[in-house]
C-alpha cells in the first residue's frame, strides 16, 4: 500500500516535471521562431534598399565616357574603348575628324593624354551634360623625342554632350563644345543639375560645332 502510494506521488511530480518542461521548450521556440521572423523581415527591407538604383542620367555614365575620351596614348589610340559608348553614327563622326589635316597633323606631337576631372552638369529633359574638362597631356617639338617637350601640361575643354537612350544604355549621341558665359546675349540657356553638388544651377552656354 505504502509503495503504491509511493509510485503515484512519483507518477504525479514526473508529469509536472513534464508539463513544466513542455511549457519551457514552447516559450523558447515561439522566441526563437518570432526573432527568426524578424530578422528575415529586417534582411528584406535592406535588400530592396540595396535593389533600388538612380533613374535616368547619372554622373557614373557621363564620368564613364569622360574619361575613356579624354584618356589616349595618341590620337586614335582609345576608338576602340569609345566605340561601346556611342552611336554608331557618333563613332563614325569621331574617326572622320580624326583623319582631319588638322588633326592628323599633330599625330604623335600630342602623345600621353589622361582624363583629370570634371565638373559635369546633366539636363534629364533633354539628356544633355555640361562638362567642364581638365586633363594632361604630354607636347612633343621632336616626334618620338621628348627633349624640348612639355610634359603633363595642363589643359581644359568645355563640351555638351548629348544623349539617347538605346536599348536600355544611355550612348554619346553628339559631342559639340561649348563656350561657357554670364552675357544675356547668347544663344541658349538650360537649367542644369549639377551632379557632382546635386542642386540646382542656371547655366548658358554658347555652343559650337
Amino acid at each position: 500500500m505504502y509503495n503504491q502510494e509511493k509510485i503515484k506521488l512519483y507518477k504525479k511530480i514526473l508529469l509536472i516535471f513534464i508539463a513544466v518542461l513542455l511549457v519551457v521548450v514552447s516559450s523558447i521556440s515561439g522566441y526563437t521562431l518570432g526573432n527568426i521572423s524578424k530578422n528575415s523581415k529586417e534582411k528584406a527591407t535592406q535588400n530592396q534598399k540595396v535593389v533600388k538604383k538612380e533613374s535616368g542620367l547619372t554622373n557614373k555614365v557621363v564620368d564613364k565616357f569622360l574619361l575613356t575620351y579624354y584618356t589616349k596614348k595618341d590620337l586614335g589610340e582609345n576608338d576602340n574603348r569609345i566605340e561601346p559608348l556611342v552611336t554608331d553614327a557618333m563613332y563614325n563622326q569621331i574617326i572622320s575628324d580624326e583623319k582631319l589635316p588638322v588633326n592628323q597633323a599633330y599625330k604623335g606631337y600630342v602623345i600621353d593624354q589622361v582624363f583629370d576631372n570634371a565638373e559635369v552638369y546633366i539636363n534629364q529633359k533633354d539628356l544633355t551634360a555640361l562638362c567642364v574638362v581638365s586633363y594632361k597631356n604630354t607636347q612633343l617639338t621632336k616626334l618620338n623625342s621628348k627633349d624640348g617637350a612639355l610634359i603633363d601640361q595642363p589643359n581644359t575643354a568645355t563640351v555638351r554632350l548629348t544623349f539617347i537612350k538605346q536599348g536600355g544604355k544611355y550612348l554619346i549621341n553628339n559631342i559639340e563644345a561649348a563656350t561657357l558665359t554670364t552675357s544675356d546675349t547668347v544663344n541658349m540657356t538650360n537649367s542644369y543639375t549639377s551632379a557632382s553638388s546635386s542642386s540646382e544651377s542656371s547655366i548658358t552656354t554658347s555652343s559650337t560645332k
